[in-house]
């Protein structure tokens, strides 16, 4: 199975609508390799440096991948950039996994997904400064 987390701004973090998660579902139509079915799909507006794009993480829990994507904003399109194994970044891996188990928490707060998302932005950007 695989899981999908995307950003979108909610206008009350606090209090989004009780169906977010049914819209958001209906809305996502991804393609890497194969059609995927999203389970989860939270997003926030996170803008990686200078450019209009948001980075995108879903785990593939067969192949036991991180899979990094990007949207421009205001459009629907997904973009693939890659998929990292987790024997590659455990840590990322293990952090993708915990910010999916945020989203799905029927107690789902805003401003903790939101600090979890940043700390997997900032390892990915890690990540690709380690590989040069």
């Amino acid at each position: 199975m695989l899981i999908v987390v995307k950003e979108i701004q909610l206008k009350n973090p606090q209090h989004p609508p009780n169906n977010v998660l049914e819209l958001l579902k209906k809305e996502l139509d991804v393609k890497i390799e194969q059609r995927i079915q999203a389970d989860v799909v939270i997003t926030t507006n996170n803008k990686i440096r200078v450019m209009n794009r948001s980075l995108l993480f879903a785990i593939d829990i067969n192949t036991e991948e991180v899979i990094v994507s990007e949207s421009s904003k205001g459009t629907n399109k997904i973009n693939f950039i890659e998929r990292i194994k987790q024997s590659d970044h455990d840590m990322f891996f293990n952090a993708v996994v915990t910010l999916t188990s945020i989203a799905k928490s029927s107690s789902f707060d805003a401003r903790i997904f939101k600090s979890m998302d940043k700390v997997c932005q900032m390892m990915y950007h890690k990540h690709k400064e380690i590989q040069g």
